[in-house]
């Protein structure tokens, strides 16, 4: 075995290793925060803001992505067991649900970033927008836009036929048209990535804008209590559209980089090289499903006071029951 292909054996490894931890980490912290997200959403406090809406409905959405797109993903890459390779019809529906899924996650995630610009807006008629009769028709409307947008997928995806190197023939869920094979990537580039982030930093310099400007209007001695109460939730959703830039721009900047050199020779090692890259980041685009409930604790004090008081009840019961344990057994006790 030459050096080169050593090279890449080791390679393969490190990245089946390194995705399968990254996998695990984004399960179980998106089960543990995600969970907590809906607690904490549906209090009183908080689910009567339209911005709440739309982190409810997301944390709804990610859940989906946290508790099936994650192991099928981790089934196929790590164990080589792909359900799509078995049936044409679940081919076009796994396709179409996880390209749809989470989309419509940083989609709703753009939609708190508009409502947010519009609460803060210095224009009554703007203002009037932002309300939760609103909150719930966008997101609707949302769920229904986004499925449309990808419903081409039925028509191109299906099982195609593979012949290996080995003379064995494989099915792989694909599809054979390379112009749509190249749209589908621009398409879902655009989609889940450039355009949410677009707009989320559109709109969050807008609202930092609109909120810079109220605050000449509102006296000295309430202007910290009065911008305490209306950027929480502004900070909260700055620190998830920081996460969901980030990380899927890093895929979205290797797509580019595969799209625009597809047509060059490449060796073996840089051919390893470049798709441990990708699955890599891949992965890694997974984090703004599972993080949100850590970066609401980190930037919300709102979202923290309200956590606290659902976790708390749990504590006292449990060191109440603690302390009648306890005085029970001292009771007991012979002295």
């Amino acid at each position: 075995m030459s050096s080169v292909d050593q090279t890449i054996q080791q390679l393969n490894i490190i990245t089946t290793v390194t995705i399968f931890i990254i996998y695990l980490v984004n399960f179980v912290s998106g089960i543990i925060g995600l969970t907590f997200n809906v607690f904490v959403f549906t209090r009183p406090l908080l689910r009567e803001t339209p911005c709440s809406v739309y982190f409810i409905a997301a944390t709804f959405v990610n859940f989906f992505v946290i508790l099936f797109i994650i192991p099928v993903r981790l089934l196929t890459n790590n164990f080589n067991i792909d359900l799509t390779t078995y049936n044409p019809v679940y081919c076009k529906i796994q396709n179409f649900v996880f390209f749809t899924t989470r989309a419509l996650s940083c989609w709703l995630i753009t939609m708190a970033c508009i409502d947010r610009y519009l609460h803060s807006s210095p224009e009554i008629s703007s203002r009037r927008w932002s309300s939760l009769r609103t909150a719930k028709i966008s997101v609707a409307l949302v769920s229904i836009i986004i499925p449309i947008s990808y419903s081409h997928m039925f028509i191109f995806y299906n099982l195609i036929q593979l012949r290996r190197s080995t003379g064995i023939v494989v099915y792989s869920c694909a599809t054979q048209d390379p112009i749509y094979s190249t749209f589908i990537n621009v398409w879902h580039l655009l989609m889940y990535s450039l355009c949410p982030s677009f707009l989320m930093l559109i709109f969050g310099c807008l609202t930092l804008k609109n909120i810079r400007f109220r605050d000449r209007a509102i006296p000295q001695n309430v202007r910290r209590a009065t911008r305490r109460k209306r950027t929480d939730l502004l900070r909260m959703l700055l620190a998830q559209v920081i996460v969901i830039i980030i990380c899927t721009g890093a895929f979205s900047v290797y797509q580019l980089y595969a799209l625009f050199t597809s047509g060059l020779a490449k060796d073996s090692l840089r051919i390893s090289q470049e798709s441990a890259a990708s699955k890599i980041l891949a992965v890694l685009s997974y984090f703004p499903h599972s993080t949100s409930f850590y970066m609401f604790t980190l930037t919300g004090s709102i979202f923290r006071k309200e956590f606290v008081r659902v976790v708390r009840p749990c504590l006292f019961r449990k060191r109440n029951r603690v302390q009648i344990t306890t005085v029970q057994i001292n009771r007991g006790t012979p002295w």
